[in-house]
């Protein structure tokens, strides 16, 4: 039952692999947004596999097939990519929110694009990128416009997700930006 399915996924230093030939539903998780497929591997981003393990739909292995833990992920992730965490969550809120979600692994400003309620990635188009940014850090408006002129070479829109001090998650559209060079700082009203 495909409700019950469940990844085993390898880490080797920081990659997370999905062996095709022992996991007979890789192809669902694919067709929902998951991992590059490679040959005989799917390979998936760390946001993916700590998703999936906390949703409970994959289980990690180290090299000598002991299971890892979220925690341990999380620790080992986090001393090479300090941003990590602020991925994690902005992810993990697109999917809960019903949404497919893919990694866009070669565009570090834009980290992820969206697609429509139940379409399937494979098949559809995304509608969104998404930009992050923190309530109270600096922004540099001349990383939003660049973001706002991906999005629009592509045409999609840019959704700026605002993570604030609690980790709370705001989304906001950007249609257009600012042309007089300035640095902006973002607030969540209370």
């Amino acid at each position: 039952m495909l409700s019950e399915a469940k990844l085993k996924i390898k880490m080797e230093k920081n990659d997370f692999i999905v062996i095709k030939k022992e996991n007979p539903y890789w192809r669902a998780f694919y067709a929902n947004g998951y991992g590059i497929s490679m040959n005989d591997y799917l390979i998936l981003h760390a946001v993916e596999a700590l998703y999936l393990i906390e949703s409970k739909k994959a289980i990690v292995f180290d090299k000598n097939r002991k299971e890892i833990d979220f925690e341990y992920i999380c620790k080992m992730i986090g001393k090479e990519n300090e941003f990590i965490w602020q991925l994690y969550l902005v992810y993990k809120d697109v999917r809960d929110r019903g949404y497919n979600i893919r990694v866009n692994v070669k565009q570090d400003l834009t980290p992820f694009e969206i697609y429509e309620r139940g379409k399937n990635p494979l098949q559809h188009d995304s509608f969104a990128i998404l930009f992050i940014a923190e309530s109270g850090k600096e922004l540099p408006l001349n990383r939003l416009s660049e973001a706002l002129e991906i999005a629009k070479r592509h045409q999609k829109k840019l959704v700026v997700a605002l993570i604030d001090e609690l980790g709370d998650l705001t989304y906001y559209q950007v249609d257009e930006t600012l042309t007089e060079e300035t640095i902006l700082k973002i607030y969540r009203r209370k």
